[in-house]
């Protein structure tokens, strides 16, 4: 387990996180920019001194009334935006860096399949110069987990990279973060990283913890700030249940459904676990099936919320289908229209679904 109960004040910002989160899996960071999210993972590893109140990591107190670890002694590996790699360094040396301080027999010792996993092998002798930034941000990472940590930080670890790198290291990162042994908490202002990387979520808004929790469930709070924003979304978890050459794939949710999703996924991946990521603003409700419709996915759900707000004319309504929640963003005047209310049963037209695969 994390338990975390700090304040800190800064010039112009005050920090003042609560919450508790696993002490295994991804806990992703999320909210936008100047929230806290980096002072919160910087307050943790202990690089900011005026940090009060208390911090407990599997167990063993970072700070507390009477007891404050000096940060090599809370054993936190830390990946930022910015690589940081030693330029006077090889890519081995890089990665070694912190291996050489370890105080105890290293868990990691077979070197050889190590740099396999980072994809980095045919790296190792060259000098920095010329690396992308995805295989900066690989050795940054390797040389964070070979330094043995006990909680690794990750703070916008992709934001400086582009479109095609971004994606190709998500699918790294989730292979990687499905073998680890230590808890990551992982912070990101892109709804499309946490939405694949996260077990559970953390929301920051204004120095203060909005919410924290399951991903699915922090998600599904009708009436909280995330919700009711533009990049409201839902997470559907299931798997790749057959793809039919270019056209469509077929996904069957963790609930039952199948959802069906335009473009084929190579035939190799079926059976694969998968996430969907579903855009409030993509869903619309209709009381009645509709006989013709361009929309592929049109499933059964139950209305089992209704935010108490309405922002910007528009509600949120939160939906059951059958272990799945779903969220839809729908106008006030549609609410009234189709007299929506809690145990009504009617149609979801999800309009966009994102394979995060």
């Amino acid at each position: 387990m994390i338990s975390v109960d700090i304040k800190l004040e800064k010039q112009n910002f005050s920090l003042h996180a609560q919450f508790q989160t696993s002490g295994g899996g991804v806990t992703g960071i999320y909210g936008p920019s100047g929230s806290g999210k980096t002072s919160l993972l910087r307050a943790i590893a202990g690089l900011e001194p005026d940090t009060r109140g208390s911090i407990s990591v599997l167990d063993t107190e970072y700070l507390s009334s009477t007891n404050e670890l000096a940060v090599h002694q809370r054993q936190v590996g830390m990946v930022f935006q910015d690589s940081n790699l030693f330029p006077h360094l090889s890519v081995e040396e890089n990665l070694l860096y912190g291996r050489k301080r370890l105080s105890n027999p290293p868990k990691i010792k077979e070197l050889k399949s190590f740099y396999q996993l980072l994809g980095v092998t045919e790296l190792l002798s060259r000098g920095i110069d010329g690396l992308s930034g995805g295989e900066q941000q690989r050795i940054a990472l390797g040389r964070a987990l070979l330094a043995e940590p006990r909680l690794l930080l990750m703070d916008e670890p992709l934001s400086a990279l582009d479109q095609d790198t971004r994606s190709n290291l998500m699918s790294f990162l989730e292979n990687l973060f499905q073998q680890l042994e230590i808890p990551v908490l992982y912070v990101s202002h892109s709804s499309q990283e946490i939405a694949r990387l996260a077990d559970h979520l953390i929301v920051m808004e204004q120095g203060e913890v909005k919410a924290s929790g399951e991903i699915e469930q922090v998600l599904s709070q009708v009436d909280s700030s995330l919700a009711q924003s533009d990049s409201s979304f839902s997470v559907i978890k299931g798997r790749v249940e057959a793809s039919e050459a270019k056209e469509i794939t077929l996904i069957r949710s963790e609930g039952g459904q199948q959802l069906v999703l335009p473009g084929g996924s190579h035939p190799s991946v079926t059976g694969k676990k998968v996430r969907l990521r579903i855009r409030a603003r993509d869903v619309s409700l209709c009381l009645e099936r509709p006989d013709k419709s361009s929309i592929l996915n049109i499933l059964p759900a139950t209305v089992i919320g209704i935010s108490s707000n309405c922002v910007a004319g528009s509600r949120i309504i939160k939906l059951d289908m059958g272990s799945n929640t779903l969220l839809a963003k729908v106008s006030d005047y549609s609410v009234k229209q189709l007299a929506l209310s809690e145990g009504i049963e009617l149609y979801a037209q999800i309009k966009s679904a994102a394979l995060l695969d």
